[in-house]
């Protein structure tokens, strides 16, 4: 009876009712949404990263990362990537020469990062390939030819064609060496930091030029099977007795992309808290006008002998009915918003964050765990928002009631 009654009280002011459940529906589905939003932005800037030119993951010399030593190439190479060929979710890996130096043309000179890569490895594992603006890729790991990003042309006044003098510090004498290339292409990867400073080079051409034998200073991994975070489910590792190299994911290598990550977590319970407190503040208002309004009624009820206890747990169950039509049209508005935007995406294409460009539109990720954990929180935040209003349906004296009549 409590039940039925509580459903009737409920709907004697439509528009209100109406109107609170909606505010509850469209906070808990734009929680939902901004939730999948996140998601999305974070699984869009982890595939960027790693795609563009990252990988999953990166081996390295201890401390080569530091200062970028051309000394430090990787120790027992061939071990080391036949050790990781027997990881089960290994897809494709690549060797690469990384040294800094100086790029000079007829127009002047910049400092540059260069990448000494093997093209035919390279193009599975990176997309320096697609961001060919001009020009062409490398042909061969033994040639002359030289890719520069789009910026850096612009600055040194680069065509097609051109020759190009890199400067650098060899890995035996530390005497500094150079080397003629030709301009084979420009690229535009939409990266500041890779369009300004960053060229190509012929893997074994630039270890000629450094004195590196076959010593080379990173390989790049890529692997299938990945969580929801972008690692690898099945754990990669070094041998415990390899205390010369450094194996590190991509969260180590771009620490401002994860920590931007981890934090995305923290917004959310930042963001979910200041909407619980509207929907509280919503919630309690409604049942408080619904009070005030039947003062007369309440206080007859309560002469004719139901107890407080009574009257308390009818507010309740006005504050559960209120709570459960919300959360289902909510969930309906979560299901429908989030499906809309994953279908369409959104467009940020070219904007930088973290220090990464987005490449692709944003396309909001529904958990379907969130579709049961922020509509159950936001019919708990329903009943404690009820607790007011029930505690002064159960301080109420009826004689007071009583004067409320209206005549």
């Amino acid at each position: 009876m409590f039940w039925k009654l509580a459903w009737r009280n409920l709907w004697r002011n439509r528009t209100r009712t109406l109107l609170s459940s909606f505010v509850i529906a469209f906070g808990l589905s734009a929680l939902v949404f901004v939730d999948g939003l996140m998601e999305g932005m974070t699984v869009n800037m982890v595939r960027n990263a790693t795609d563009t030119f990252l990988g999953h993951a990166q081996l390295h010399r201890q401390g080569f990362r530091d200062e970028l030593d051309v000394k430090r190439t990787i120790a027992d190479l061939d071990q080391r990537i036949a050790s990781l060929e027997q990881h089960p979710d290994l897809e494709r890996w690549s060797k690469r020469v990384l040294s800094q130096g100086m790029l000079a043309s007829s127009a002047g000179a910049e400092p540059v990062l260069v990448i000494g890569v093997d093209p035919k490895r390279e193009r599975d594992l990176s997309k320096f390939d697609e961001g060919i603006r001009d020009g062409n890729y490398l042909e061969s790991a033994s040639g002359n030819d030289m890719l520069v990003g789009s910026k850096l042309a612009e600055k040194l006044e680069l065509q097609l064609g051109d020759r190009i003098v890199l400067t650098g510090i060899d890995a035996d004498t530390q005497e500094m060496v150079q080397e003629l290339f030709r301009l084979g292409g420009i690229f535009h990867m939409g990266t500041r930091e890779m369009d300004e400073a960053m060229v190509l080079a012929p893997l074994q051409t630039l270890q000629k030029m450094l004195l590196l034998e076959e010593g080379v200073h990173e390989v790049a991994f890529r692997f299938s099977n990945l969580d929801r975070d972008g690692f690898p489910q099945t754990p990669v590792m070094l041998p415990v007795d390899d205390r010369k190299n450094k194996l590190q994911l991509w969260s180590e290598l771009m620490p401002a992309l994860n920590m931007m990550k981890e934090w995305s977590g923290v917004s959310m319970s930042i963001i979910s808290i200041i909407l619980f407190f509207i929907i509280g503040l919503g919630i309690t208002n409604t049942l408080l006008m619904g009070l005030y309004e039947r003062m007369f009624e309440l206080g007859v009820i309560k002469s004719l002998g139901t107890t407080p206890w009574q009257a308390t747990r009818l507010m309740f169950y006005e504050a559960a009915c209120l709570g459960l039509v919300s959360v289902l049209f909510g969930i309906v508005l979560s299901i429908l918003f989030t499906w809309i935007f994953a279908t369409a995406g959104i467009d940020y294409t070219g904007i930088e964050f973290s220090g990464v460009t987005f490449q692709e539109k944003i396309y909001p990720a529904l958990r379907w765990e969130r579709l049961v954990q922020y509509p159950f929180w936001t019919f708990g935040f329903t009943m404690v928002a009820s607790i007011y209003p029930s505690w002064k349906l159960f301080r109420m004296m009826p004689v007071e009631a009583l004067r409320k009549r209206k005549f």
